[in-house]
Protein backbone atom coordinates (compact mmCIF):
# COMPACT_ATOMS: atom_id res chain seq x y z
CA UNK A 1 0.00 0.00 0.00
CA UNK A 2 1.28 3.41 -1.10
CA UNK A 3 1.67 6.31 1.77
CA UNK A 4 -0.96 9.46 1.85
CA UNK A 5 0.93 11.98 1.66
CA UNK A 6 -1.53 14.53 0.51
CA UNK A 7 -0.83 16.47 3.23
CA UNK A 8 2.36 17.72 2.25
CA UNK A 9 0.38 19.00 -1.08
CA UNK A 10 -1.64 22.01 -1.17
CA UNK A 11 0.55 24.78 0.98
CA UNK A 12 0.46 28.22 0.53
CA UNK A 13 3.12 29.60 -2.12
CA UNK A 14 6.18 31.17 -0.22
CA UNK A 15 6.77 32.94 -4.00
CA UNK A 16 2.96 34.40 -3.98
CA UNK A 17 3.72 35.51 -0.42
CA UNK A 18 6.40 37.07 -0.53
CA UNK A 19 5.56 38.78 -3.67
CA UNK A 20 2.26 40.63 -1.86
CA UNK A 21 3.80 40.95 1.72
CA UNK A 22 5.56 44.20 0.38
CA UNK A 23 2.29 45.81 -0.66
CA UNK A 24 0.89 45.63 2.78
CA UNK A 25 3.44 47.81 3.76
CA UNK A 26 3.85 50.16 1.39
CA UNK A 27 -0.18 50.89 1.30
CA UNK A 28 0.07 51.62 4.94
CA UNK A 29 2.72 53.91 4.25
CA UNK A 30 1.16 55.44 1.42
CA UNK A 31 -2.36 55.93 3.44
CA UNK A 32 -0.80 57.52 6.39
CA UNK A 33 1.04 59.75 4.35
CA UNK A 34 -2.13 60.79 2.23
CA UNK A 35 -3.74 61.83 5.88
CA UNK A 36 -0.79 63.50 7.14
CA UNK A 37 -0.94 65.56 3.35
CA UNK A 38 -4.58 66.26 4.36
CA UNK A 39 -4.21 67.12 8.24
CA UNK A 40 -2.74 70.76 7.48
CA UNK A 41 -6.51 71.15 6.36
CA UNK A 42 -8.18 69.57 9.11
CA UNK A 43 -6.22 71.56 11.44
CA UNK A 44 -8.00 74.65 10.24
CA UNK A 45 -11.76 73.27 10.67
CA UNK A 46 -11.62 74.58 14.52
CA UNK A 47 -11.11 78.58 13.69
CA UNK A 48 -12.91 78.50 10.45
CA UNK A 49 -16.33 76.55 11.29
CA UNK A 50 -18.73 77.30 13.58
CA UNK A 51 -22.26 75.85 13.98
CA UNK A 52 -24.54 73.29 15.50
CA UNK A 53 -22.07 69.93 15.67
CA UNK A 54 -19.19 71.48 15.25
CA UNK A 55 -17.05 70.29 18.01
CA UNK A 56 -18.16 67.00 17.31
CA UNK A 57 -16.82 67.13 13.54
CA UNK A 58 -13.45 68.47 15.03
CA UNK A 59 -13.96 65.33 17.73
CA UNK A 60 -13.91 62.92 14.73
CA UNK A 61 -11.06 64.31 12.51
CA UNK A 62 -8.98 64.21 15.57
CA UNK A 63 -8.91 60.36 15.47
CA UNK A 64 -8.23 60.13 11.67
CA UNK A 65 -4.22 60.55 12.07
CA UNK A 66 -3.91 58.15 14.96
CA UNK A 67 -5.99 55.75 12.99
CA UNK A 68 -4.01 56.27 9.78
CA UNK A 69 -0.12 55.64 12.30
CA UNK A 70 -2.29 52.23 13.67
CA UNK A 71 -2.90 50.94 10.46
CA UNK A 72 0.40 52.14 8.79
CA UNK A 73 2.03 49.95 12.01
CA UNK A 74 -0.08 46.76 11.95
CA UNK A 75 0.47 46.98 7.48
CA UNK A 76 4.12 46.67 8.12
CA UNK A 77 4.17 44.22 11.26
CA UNK A 78 1.32 42.33 9.50
CA UNK A 79 4.27 42.16 6.11
CA UNK A 80 6.60 41.54 8.29
CA UNK A 81 5.08 38.29 9.66
CA UNK A 82 4.15 36.93 6.15
CA UNK A 83 7.15 37.28 5.03
CA UNK A 84 8.78 34.88 8.31
CA UNK A 85 5.91 32.67 7.52
CA UNK A 86 6.70 32.20 3.43
CA UNK A 87 10.24 32.03 5.07
CA UNK A 88 9.20 29.03 7.48
CA UNK A 89 7.49 26.92 4.33
CA UNK A 90 10.00 27.23 2.41
CA UNK A 91 12.20 25.31 4.79
CA UNK A 92 9.58 23.10 5.08
CA UNK A 93 9.63 22.23 1.52
CA UNK A 94 12.88 21.24 2.00
CA UNK A 95 12.53 18.74 4.02
CA UNK A 96 8.98 17.76 2.00
CA UNK A 97 11.42 17.29 -1.29
CA UNK A 98 13.90 14.68 1.01
CA UNK A 99 10.80 13.12 2.47
CA UNK A 100 9.57 12.39 -1.03
CA UNK A 101 12.58 10.41 -2.05
CA UNK A 102 12.06 8.16 0.15
CA UNK A 103 8.42 7.27 0.21
CA UNK A 104 8.70 7.32 -3.36
CA UNK A 105 11.74 4.63 -3.56
CA UNK A 106 9.83 2.51 -0.51
CA UNK A 107 6.55 2.68 -2.89
CA UNK A 108 8.24 1.40 -5.46
CA UNK A 109 9.59 -1.73 -3.04
CA UNK A 110 6.42 -1.73 -2.37
CA UNK A 111 5.05 -2.32 -5.93
CA UNK A 112 7.87 -4.37 -6.93
CA UNK A 113 6.87 -7.03 -4.74
CA UNK A 114 3.51 -6.81 -5.32
CA UNK A 115 4.07 -7.75 -9.12
CA UNK A 116 6.40 -10.02 -8.85
CA UNK A 117 5.52 -13.54 -9.12
CA UNK A 118 7.77 -15.02 -6.19
CA UNK A 119 7.49 -14.35 -2.84
CA UNK A 120 10.04 -12.44 -0.99
CA UNK A 121 12.64 -14.64 0.51
CA UNK A 122 10.89 -14.84 3.46
CA UNK A 123 7.18 -14.21 3.89
CA UNK A 124 6.95 -13.52 7.72
CA UNK A 125 9.81 -10.66 7.31
CA UNK A 126 8.27 -7.23 8.59
CA UNK A 127 9.21 -4.16 6.35
CA UNK A 128 12.33 -2.39 6.18
CA UNK A 129 12.51 -0.54 9.86
CA UNK A 130 12.90 2.60 7.43
CA UNK A 131 9.49 2.08 5.27
CA UNK A 132 7.69 1.56 8.41
CA UNK A 133 8.85 5.03 9.69
CA UNK A 134 7.85 7.03 6.96
CA UNK A 135 4.26 7.45 7.29
CA UNK A 136 5.14 8.43 10.87
CA UNK A 137 7.00 11.43 9.09
CA UNK A 138 4.79 11.70 6.64
CA UNK A 139 2.27 12.98 9.66
CA UNK A 140 4.64 14.65 11.58
CA UNK A 141 5.58 17.24 8.83
CA UNK A 142 2.02 17.67 8.07
CA UNK A 143 1.71 18.79 11.30
CA UNK A 144 4.50 21.01 11.50
CA UNK A 145 3.34 22.98 8.75
CA UNK A 146 -0.41 23.00 10.26
CA UNK A 147 1.68 24.79 13.34
CA UNK A 148 3.27 26.81 11.40
CA UNK A 149 -0.06 28.11 10.32
CA UNK A 150 -1.63 28.58 13.47
CA UNK A 151 1.57 30.20 14.78
CA UNK A 152 1.18 32.77 12.08
CA UNK A 153 -2.26 33.22 12.51
CA UNK A 154 -1.40 33.93 16.11
CA UNK A 155 0.89 36.52 15.43
CA UNK A 156 -1.46 38.10 12.67
CA UNK A 157 -3.95 38.45 15.65
CA UNK A 158 -1.40 39.81 17.75
CA UNK A 159 -0.35 42.79 15.21
CA UNK A 160 -4.30 43.28 14.62
CA UNK A 161 -4.90 43.86 18.31
CA UNK A 162 -1.49 45.25 19.88
CA UNK A 163 -0.52 43.32 22.35
CA UNK A 164 2.40 43.34 23.95
CA UNK A 165 4.46 40.50 23.78
CA UNK A 166 6.00 40.68 27.44
CA UNK A 167 2.79 41.15 29.28
CA UNK A 168 1.77 38.07 27.75
CA UNK A 169 4.29 35.59 28.14
CA UNK A 170 3.73 37.07 31.96
CA UNK A 171 0.13 36.62 32.37
CA UNK A 172 -0.54 33.66 30.24
CA UNK A 173 -0.52 30.20 32.01
CA UNK A 174 3.07 29.22 31.67
CA UNK A 175 3.93 32.95 33.17
CA UNK A 176 1.60 32.31 35.69
CA UNK A 177 3.10 29.25 36.91
CA UNK A 178 7.00 30.86 36.93
CA UNK A 179 5.71 34.22 38.99
CA UNK A 180 3.53 31.51 41.18
CA UNK A 181 6.65 29.49 41.88
CA UNK A 182 9.07 32.26 41.88
CA UNK A 183 6.69 34.51 44.30
CA UNK A 184 6.17 31.11 46.70
CA UNK A 185 9.81 30.56 46.51
CA UNK A 186 10.78 34.07 47.72
CA UNK A 187 8.09 34.04 50.81
CA UNK A 188 10.08 30.91 52.13
CA UNK A 189 13.17 33.00 52.79
CA UNK A 190 13.93 33.21 56.48
CA UNK A 191 17.15 33.56 58.47
CA UNK A 192 18.64 32.20 61.69
CA UNK A 193 21.16 32.91 64.20
CA UNK A 194 23.79 30.77 64.89
CA UNK A 195 27.55 30.86 66.13
CA UNK A 196 30.09 30.65 63.92
CA UNK A 197 34.36 31.38 64.51
CA UNK A 198 35.50 34.21 62.96
CA UNK A 199 39.07 33.75 61.63
CA UNK A 200 41.28 37.04 63.04
CA UNK A 201 44.11 38.34 61.22
CA UNK A 202 46.55 38.78 64.20
CA UNK A 203 45.21 38.13 68.38
CA UNK A 204 42.27 39.39 69.82
CA UNK A 205 42.46 39.91 73.29
CA UNK A 206 38.55 38.94 75.05
CA UNK A 207 37.45 39.63 78.09
CA UNK A 208 35.89 36.87 80.00
CA UNK A 209 31.92 37.41 80.60
CA UNK A 210 31.51 36.20 83.98
CA UNK A 211 33.48 36.10 87.30
CA UNK A 212 33.38 32.76 87.69
CA UNK A 213 35.39 32.66 84.39
CA UNK A 214 38.13 35.49 85.58
CA UNK A 215 38.23 33.77 88.98
CA UNK A 216 38.86 30.22 87.49
CA UNK A 217 41.88 31.41 84.95
CA UNK A 218 43.25 34.13 87.68
CA UNK A 219 42.75 36.66 84.53
CA UNK A 220 40.29 39.67 83.13
CA UNK A 221 40.60 37.62 79.45
CA UNK A 222 42.99 36.14 77.08
CA UNK A 223 44.50 36.16 73.80
CA UNK A 224 43.03 34.48 71.01
CA UNK A 225 44.39 33.84 67.93
CA UNK A 226 42.58 30.93 65.75
CA UNK A 227 39.82 32.79 65.91
CA UNK A 228 36.44 33.95 68.11
CA UNK A 229 33.03 32.77 67.87
CA UNK A 230 29.94 35.19 67.12
CA UNK A 231 26.28 35.49 67.08
CA UNK A 232 25.12 35.97 63.84
CA UNK A 233 22.81 35.61 61.51
CA UNK A 234 22.56 33.16 58.71
CA UNK A 235 19.79 33.41 55.74
CA UNK A 236 17.55 29.89 55.00
CA UNK A 237 14.36 28.70 53.54
CA UNK A 238 11.76 27.59 55.98
CA UNK A 239 10.02 24.85 54.15
CA UNK A 240 7.58 24.00 57.07
CA UNK A 241 4.54 26.03 56.79
CA UNK A 242 3.15 27.94 59.41
CA UNK A 243 -0.10 26.53 61.53
CA UNK A 244 -3.46 28.06 60.15
CA UNK A 245 -5.34 29.98 63.57
CA UNK A 246 -8.39 29.75 61.75
CA UNK A 247 -8.09 25.60 61.63
CA UNK A 248 -6.40 25.48 64.68
CA UNK A 249 -9.40 27.53 66.40
CA UNK A 250 -12.23 25.75 64.15
CA UNK A 251 -11.03 22.39 63.84
CA UNK A 252 -10.06 19.80 66.58
CA UNK A 253 -8.49 17.50 64.29
CA UNK A 254 -6.26 20.28 63.06
CA UNK A 255 -5.52 21.18 66.79
CA UNK A 256 -4.39 17.80 67.51
CA UNK A 257 -2.13 16.80 65.13
CA UNK A 258 -0.36 20.41 65.49
CA UNK A 259 -0.29 19.48 69.54
CA UNK A 260 0.97 16.20 68.49
CA UNK A 261 3.76 17.21 66.16
CA UNK A 262 4.59 20.95 65.86
CA UNK A 263 7.73 19.80 64.66
CA UNK A 264 6.15 19.91 61.01
CA UNK A 265 5.17 23.29 61.63
CA UNK A 266 6.61 26.79 61.95
CA UNK A 267 5.06 27.46 65.16
CA UNK A 268 7.63 29.79 65.85
CA UNK A 269 8.11 32.38 63.03
CA UNK A 270 10.86 35.13 63.49
CA UNK A 271 9.50 38.65 63.50
CA UNK A 272 10.12 40.57 59.90
CA UNK A 273 12.50 42.89 61.82
CA UNK A 274 15.15 39.97 63.18
CA UNK A 275 15.41 39.07 59.70
CA UNK A 276 18.43 39.81 57.61
CA UNK A 277 18.44 42.04 54.65
CA UNK A 278 19.00 39.33 52.19
CA UNK A 279 15.97 37.56 53.81
CA UNK A 280 13.93 41.10 53.89
CA UNK A 281 14.70 41.56 50.39
CA UNK A 282 13.07 37.91 49.53
CA UNK A 283 10.07 38.13 51.25
CA UNK A 284 9.50 41.89 50.10
CA UNK A 285 10.48 40.84 46.48
CA UNK A 286 7.67 38.27 46.21
CA UNK A 287 4.90 40.42 47.43
CA UNK A 288 6.27 43.05 44.92
CA UNK A 289 6.20 40.26 42.48
CA UNK A 290 2.23 39.60 43.38
CA UNK A 291 2.11 43.50 43.01
CA UNK A 292 3.69 43.64 39.16
CA UNK A 293 1.98 40.60 38.35
CA UNK A 294 -1.13 41.74 38.89
CA UNK A 295 -0.54 45.45 37.71
CA UNK A 296 0.50 43.95 34.53
CA UNK A 297 -2.84 41.51 34.17
CA UNK A 298 -4.66 44.70 34.42
CA UNK A 299 -2.64 46.66 32.01
CA UNK A 300 -3.42 42.83 29.51
CA UNK A 301 -6.82 43.49 29.97
CA UNK A 302 -6.83 47.27 29.07
CA UNK A 303 -5.25 47.13 26.51
CA UNK A 304 -7.32 44.48 25.04
CA UNK A 305 -10.32 46.60 25.78
CA UNK A 306 -8.84 49.67 24.27
CA UNK A 307 -7.89 47.81 21.13
CA UNK A 308 -11.04 46.03 21.03
CA UNK A 309 -13.22 49.40 21.11
CA UNK A 310 -11.19 50.73 19.03
CA UNK A 311 -12.13 48.14 16.32
CA UNK A 312 -15.99 47.91 17.45
CA UNK A 313 -16.34 51.94 17.48
CA UNK A 314 -13.89 53.95 15.34
CA UNK A 315 -14.91 57.15 16.00
CA UNK A 316 -15.03 57.13 19.32
CA UNK A 317 -14.18 59.67 21.26
CA UNK A 318 -10.50 59.70 22.71
CA UNK A 319 -11.30 60.37 26.05
CA UNK A 320 -14.31 57.95 25.77
CA UNK A 321 -12.33 55.24 24.69
CA UNK A 322 -9.79 55.17 27.58
CA UNK A 323 -11.77 55.94 30.31
CA UNK A 324 -13.98 53.05 29.07
CA UNK A 325 -10.75 50.93 28.49
CA UNK A 326 -9.68 51.67 31.58
CA UNK A 327 -12.85 50.39 33.91
CA UNK A 328 -12.53 47.21 31.58
CA UNK A 329 -9.08 46.88 32.62
CA UNK A 330 -9.21 47.23 35.67
CA UNK A 331 -12.60 45.13 36.44
CA UNK A 332 -11.63 42.20 34.72
CA UNK A 333 -7.57 42.39 34.95
CA UNK A 334 -9.13 42.97 39.14
CA UNK A 335 -11.58 40.12 38.82
CA UNK A 336 -8.23 37.67 37.41
CA UNK A 337 -5.67 38.88 39.55
CA UNK A 338 -7.70 37.68 42.50
CA UNK A 339 -8.94 34.37 41.19
CA UNK A 340 -4.90 34.07 41.31
CA UNK A 341 -4.91 35.32 44.91
CA UNK A 342 -7.85 33.11 45.68
CA UNK A 343 -5.57 30.29 44.00
CA UNK A 344 -2.83 31.00 46.56
CA UNK A 345 -4.85 31.00 49.26
CA UNK A 346 -6.39 28.02 48.64
CA UNK A 347 -3.19 26.00 47.93
CA UNK A 348 -1.95 27.87 51.25
CA UNK A 349 -4.69 26.31 53.49
CA UNK A 350 -4.67 23.05 52.22
CA UNK A 351 -0.07 23.25 52.54
CA UNK A 352 -1.19 23.76 56.31
CA UNK A 353 -3.65 20.84 56.69
CA UNK A 354 -0.87 18.28 55.27
CA UNK A 355 2.03 19.84 57.46
CA UNK A 356 5.64 19.62 57.11
CA UNK A 357 7.89 20.87 53.90
CA UNK A 358 5.90 18.39 52.28
CA UNK A 359 2.32 20.18 52.69
CA UNK A 360 4.61 23.19 51.59
CA UNK A 361 5.29 22.26 48.24
CA UNK A 362 1.85 20.31 47.77
CA UNK A 363 0.38 23.77 48.62
CA UNK A 364 2.16 25.43 46.43
CA UNK A 365 1.64 23.24 43.86
CA UNK A 366 -2.24 23.08 44.13
CA UNK A 367 -2.15 26.84 43.79
CA UNK A 368 -0.34 27.35 40.86
CA UNK A 369 -2.25 24.44 39.41
CA UNK A 370 -6.04 26.28 39.64
CA UNK A 371 -4.10 29.54 38.16
CA UNK A 372 -2.89 27.75 35.42
CA UNK A 373 -6.06 25.79 34.99
CA UNK A 374 -7.98 28.73 34.93
CA UNK A 375 -5.80 30.36 32.69
CA UNK A 376 -6.67 27.62 29.75
CA UNK A 377 -9.11 27.96 27.28
CA UNK A 378 -11.83 25.25 26.71
CA UNK A 379 -13.93 24.88 24.13
CA UNK A 380 -17.19 24.27 25.77
CA UNK A 381 -16.61 28.00 26.78
CA UNK A 382 -16.28 29.26 23.53
CA UNK A 383 -12.73 29.43 23.34
CA UNK A 384 -12.46 31.24 26.55
CA UNK A 385 -11.28 30.41 29.82
CA UNK A 386 -12.32 30.23 33.20
CA UNK A 387 -10.93 33.80 33.97
CA UNK A 388 -12.36 35.20 31.10
CA UNK A 389 -15.44 33.83 31.57
CA UNK A 390 -15.56 35.14 35.47
CA UNK A 391 -14.14 38.80 34.32
CA UNK A 392 -16.84 38.80 31.71
CA UNK A 393 -18.95 38.05 33.97
CA UNK A 394 -17.86 40.57 36.88
CA UNK A 395 -18.00 42.92 33.84
CA UNK A 396 -21.74 42.69 32.90
CA UNK A 397 -22.50 42.51 37.00
CA UNK A 398 -20.61 46.05 36.97
CA UNK A 399 -22.27 47.69 34.18
CA UNK A 400 -25.57 46.68 35.20
CA UNK A 401 -25.11 48.26 38.67
CA UNK A 402 -23.65 51.65 37.06
CA UNK A 403 -27.21 51.76 35.14
CA UNK A 404 -29.16 51.14 37.91
CA UNK A 405 -31.65 53.48 39.47
CA UNK A 406 -29.35 53.80 42.41
CA UNK A 407 -26.36 54.92 40.74
CA UNK A 408 -28.90 57.47 38.74
CA UNK A 409 -29.95 59.33 41.77
CA UNK A 410 -27.98 62.44 42.77
CA UNK A 411 -26.23 59.98 45.43
CA UNK A 412 -25.05 57.67 43.24
CA UNK A 413 -23.95 60.42 40.64
CA UNK A 414 -22.23 61.96 43.73
CA UNK A 415 -20.49 58.83 44.79
CA UNK A 416 -19.52 58.19 40.83
CA UNK A 417 -18.07 62.09 40.83
CA UNK A 418 -16.13 61.14 43.99
CA UNK A 419 -14.65 57.94 42.18
CA UNK A 420 -13.80 59.56 38.88
CA UNK A 421 -11.85 61.79 40.90
CA UNK A 422 -9.84 58.79 43.04
CA UNK A 423 -9.69 56.82 40.15
CA UNK A 424 -7.56 59.68 38.06
CA UNK A 425 -5.24 60.85 40.86
CA UNK A 426 -4.93 56.81 41.07
CA UNK A 427 -4.16 56.39 37.41
CA UNK A 428 -1.80 59.04 37.26
CA UNK A 429 0.55 57.16 39.64
CA UNK A 430 -0.56 53.43 37.90
CA UNK A 431 0.63 54.78 34.30
CA UNK A 432 3.87 55.90 35.72
CA UNK A 433 4.01 52.41 36.95
CA UNK A 434 3.30 50.34 34.12
CA UNK A 435 1.92 52.78 31.39
CA UNK A 436 -1.28 52.37 29.43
Amino acid sequence: MSIDTSGLFGWASPDAIEGAAPALGKGGTSYLQSVEDAADTWRQLNAHYEGDGAAEIVDVFRTVTPHAELLEQTAKEAGDTLLAFASGIRWLQIRRDQLMVRVEAADSRAEQEATQCLAPADPLAPSPPVDLLLPAEVAALTNDYRALEEETAAKLLTVVLGDDAFVNEVTNKWGTAVTGFVGAAAKLATSRQTVVKVPTAKPVYVRYETSAERIRHMARGRWVSDGIWKLTSVNTFELRPQPSKLLYNTWDGYKNRVDADPSKWATTPGKFSELTNSAKGFKIGGGALTLVTAGLTVKDERQDAYNELLQANPGMDPDELDKRADAMGAVKGGTKAGIDLGAAAAGAMIGTAIGGPVGTVAGAAIGIGISVITSVEFDFLGGKSIKDVAADGIMNAADDFMESDLMKSDAGKAARKAADNVAEAAGDCWNKLFGK
